[in-house]
This record gives structure tokens, C-alpha cells and sequence, in this order.
């Protein structure tokens, strides 16, 4: 059992793990346990990895040679791709064992059930949160649950739709046991099992399930977040990416937030920087000109919180004038003084950080709610043009109407493409509806598209130790 750093070896004999009589005694040891579930996620998502490796959307720019592959949709090009995909499949699977734990020690411990059902549905939460990551990212994983952690490392592959089956089973459960308002901003609530629920279903709709039923299943999904009246977009958009906000808007849904206290190292706050103008940064990955070229002019509140294009130094030098030569993002800057923020660069020779990332905010369960509206429904309706316009009137575009449903649609995925960017959505659009030939061409026109450049290579370093599962063709 390692408690003390969140992480739970799948191939353990879960006998060495903790139960009734060596740990859980009450319901706080229970939600003790689960909180550690979070650090693997935040472990993801405050490293480069997921934006990196979604490099093929139009909003991220990789300029570090070795990861040029990612760029470009080119994975084979990369020399050791599992410096990005380890990440990934590891802290997935941590957070995935941790949650298997809590769930089979409720099921054996004495403890009140009633009082640990919101436990449980947090725990459900988590894990589906972690197979929809592996099942984008990596398509057939192996299916870890509860009844077969022990023997973990030798599952086979479970099939894609095998794989929602457990995502949507496990959200419902959540659905049902959480509560509407947790007393921590950093656990989900109902809302936020229903939210990425039609997220889920969305995501089903499209490639490679392609199950057009789920269209109305997400559009009813986000409906009820919707009329919930729970969230609302906040009014400037910039202020959703300050520090001193991150607790307090109304529109993020569920988000993660890092703390350097607890040893959380969140290496992207640098990894976004330059290194040059005062910066302190490394430059691992950018936004790319070619994107904030096309990024509609509206409000302005809404390009200053995606992007900042002007350095920290006193001279306030442009994005244009700096080594890399590309813009940087916004979203992230403001994360904490440990990481900078706006009041001066990175402390040299301090690697951690405060950063908060939104995995689903409201403006995107709208933006849901309208693309499968128009899906589910041959045509956009009232309610569909509504929600899609609620964003645009925010970010100060102005409103659609008397689309086609091809217009529409379209309308819808370009409008996530601009409100969404650098939040690990576009590269998954990009692969639910099967758009990368036309993306990618647009910026690298020679690149060859095949199936598998939708998914990551599994790391090479793991298959020998996942001995069930099978590397992607392709690779």
C-alpha cells in the first residue's frame, strides 16, 4: 500500500492493499484515500504531455525537433514517443487503481453505506474520467476494474465500445450518488457526472463508434446542466484564467487544481514560456501564428485570456520578437506566484507550481448541447441557436441564424475550436469527426493521413510489462 503519494501498482496483489482493518475505519479515511486519486490527473495535465500530443490541432505548436512528429501527425517520426505517452498511460492508470480500491474496500468494509455512497460516485467519476482519456488517446486498452486489478497487468485489450459501456455505466452510478454542491471546489458533483456524461455521449456519436443515437442522449444530457440553472458563463472571459478566480467563477463545471504544498509539480506554467525576455520558461509548446491569425476579432477579453502576446519585461516585447516566434498561452500564465503569474517570472530552480486547469465548463456544455441538437435533430433549433450564440455574444461575435444544419454544424466546431483552445478538446473533436485530413493539410500539406494517426502509439516500454495488450496498427 503507498498511500503517502497517491499511487497504486496495478499488478499488486491487492491483499498488500489497504482494507477495513488496516486503514478504512469511518467515512474520512474514505474520502482521505480517494482525494489521492487527483494527483496522478493533475500529474497529467500540469506536465506538456496532453498538449503536445495533441499538436495536430491547429491550436498548439510544438517547436522542439524530437516532438515535430506530434506536430505534424507523424508520430513514427518521433524518436522516443514515450516521453509523451508513458505520462499519459501511468497516471491514468494510478488514478484508475486508486479508484478500484476505494470501490472494493467500500463494497468489504463495515462502514455505513448510505454514508459513502458520494465516495463511491466519486470514485466512478474519476475512473471514467481516466478510461475516456486512455480510449481517446490510445483507442483498445486493457478494462481494469475493481473485480480484476489483481491480475491487471495480463487483461487483453477491451474493445472500444466495451470500454464507453464502462465509462457510461460508472457516470450514472456518479450521477446518482453525488451530491449538487460538494463542500470542496475540487470534488464533482452530480453536474459534473451529467456534463461529462454528454460529453461521453457526444464522443460516442462520432468516430470510431459512430452510434448517431447518442446525438439525443447528449443533447438531453446537457440540457438538464442547462436548465439547471447551476452555472453561467462568466461575463469577461478573461477573468476565468486568473489565479484569485479559480474557486470563485460560476462557469467552470470541474476543474484541477495543483498545489505545490502538497508536492504537485505542474511543469507546463514553464513549459508554456519562452526561455528568452524574461521569461525563465523552456518553450515546449506554443500557440501557432497561423491559428491566431484565423481567432475571430470580437471582444477583446476573449483573445487576452487565450493568449498573451507581449513578455513580462519592461519593454512589453511582442510575441513576434521573441526566439520562437509564435504566440504563447494565456490560459495558463496566471497560475500562482510559485509559477510566475503576472508578477514576474519563474523562480529559478523552482519546478512546482499552482496551476488550475477546467476539464469542462459550462460554455462547453452548451457548445454540446447545440452541436447535437442540430445532429440529433436534422437542423438547428431555437434552443440550439441560443445556446452557440450565449458564447459568441460573450466573446463579442455576432449571432447566427437561417443556417443549413451543415453551416450550423460547422459553425458549432469552429466556435469550440476558438472557446475551447489548449483545453484538450480540439484535438478530440478533431478525431470524433474524423477532420484531420483537412486540418492537417492546411498547415502541413504533404502529410499523409491514415486511421491510425488518430491514436497515440501504447508506450513501447509498457507492452512487455502489459503483456495482454497490443501496441496500434500503425506502429
Amino acid at each position: 500500500m503507498v498511500i503517502s503519494n497517491g499511487c497504486v501498482k496495478l499488478d499488486e496483489d491487492l491483499r498488500g492493499q489497504p482494507t477495513a482493518d488496516k486503514f478504512f475505519e469511518n467515512e474520512s479515511d474514505f474520502q482521505s484515500f480517494i482525494t489521492s486519486a487527483y494527483r496522478p490527473l493533475v500529474a497529467i495535465y500540469g506536465s506538456d504531455m496532453v498538449y503536445i500530443a495533441g499538436g495536430a490541432a491547429e491550436d498548439v505548436f510544438v517547436p522542439v525537433d524530437r516532438w515535430q512528429g506530434f506536430e505534424q501527425a507523424n508520430i513514427n517520426t518521433v524518436p522516443i514517443p514515450d516521453e509523451i505517452t508513458e505520462e499519459q498511460w501511468d497516471n491514468n492508470y494510478k488514478c484508475i487503481g486508486i479508484c478500484n480500491v476505494t470501490l472494493q474496500t467500500i463494497k468489504s468494509s463495515g462502514v455505513n453505506s448510505e454514508n459513502l455512497k458520494a465516495v463511491e460516485g466519486e470514485a466512478k467519476f474519476l475512473r471514467a474520467l481516466s478510461y475516456f482519456n486512455l480510449t481517446r488517446w490510445f483507442r483498445q486498452v486493457p478494462l481494469i476494474i475493481e473485480d480484476n486489478q489483481a491480475l491487471a497487468s495480463t487483461q487483453k485489450d477491451a474493445s472500444v465500445e466495451d470500454i464507453y459501456n464502462q465509462i457510461v455505466s460508472d457516470l450514472k452510478n456518479a450521477e446518482s450518488n453525488l451530491p449538487e454542491v460538494q463542500q470542496s471546489k475540487i470534488r464533482p458533483t452530480k453536474w459534473a457526472a451529467k456534463s461529462l456524461l454528454a460529453k461521453v455521449y457526444l464522443t460516442m456519436a462520432g468516430y470510431p463508434l459512430n452510434q448517431t443515437n447518442y446525438y439525443a442522449e447528449a443533447r438531453d444530457k446537457a440540457w438538464e446542466v442547462i436548465q439547471s440553472n447551476k452555472y453561467k458563463l462568466e461575463p469577461t472571459f478573461s477573468n476565468l484564467w486568473l489565479w484569485n478566480n479559480r474557486y470563485t467563477n460560476d462557469e467552470f463545471i470541474f476543474a484541477l487544481y495543483a498545489s505545490a504544498d502538497n508536492g504537485d509539480a505542474t511543469y507546463v506554467n514553464r513549459g508554456i514560456r519562452p526561455w528568452t525576455n524574461n521569461e525563465g520558461g523552456w518553450g515546449d509548446w506554443s500557440s501557432d501564428k497561423r491559428f491566431l491569425a484565423d481567432f475571430p476579432v470580437g471582444d477583446n477579453s476573449r483573445i487576452a485570456g487565450t493568449f498573451y502576446l507581449y513578455m513580462l519585461n519592461d519593454n512589453n516585447v511582442p510575441w513576434y520578437e521573441t526566439a520562437d516566434n509564435q504566440p504563447y498561452v494565456g490560459k495558463m500564465r496566471d497560475a500562482g506566484d510559485r509559477s510566475g503569474g503576472y508578477k514576474g517570472p519563474w523562480v529559478s530552480g523552482n519546478g512546482n507550481a499552482d496551476g488550475f486547469w477546467s476539464i469542462i465548463r459550462f460554455s462547453d456544455v452548451l457548445l454540446i448541447y447545440a452541436e447535437a441538437a442540430n445532429q440529433a435533430e436534422g437542423g438547428p433549433s431555437k434552443q440550439a441557436y441560443n445556446a452557440i450564440n450565449s458564447v459568441r455574444e460573450r466573446a463579442g461575435l455576432s449571432i447566427l441564424q437561417g443556417l443549413s444544419p451543415k453551416d450550423f454544424d460547422n459553425a458549432v466546431l469552429d466556435e469550440r475550436n476558438w472557446e475551447l483552445a489548449f483545453e484538450d478538446n480540439r484535438w478530440h473533436d478533431i478525431c470524433r469527426r474524423q477532420l484531420l485530413p483537412a486540418v492537417i493539410k492546411k498547415y502541413y500539406p504533404i502529410v499523409t493521413i491514415n486511421d491510425h494517426n488518430y491514436w497515440l502509439p501504447k508506450p513501447y516500454s509498457r507492452l512487455s510489462i502489459w503483456t495482454g495488450t497490443k501496441q496500434n496498427d500503425g506502429y
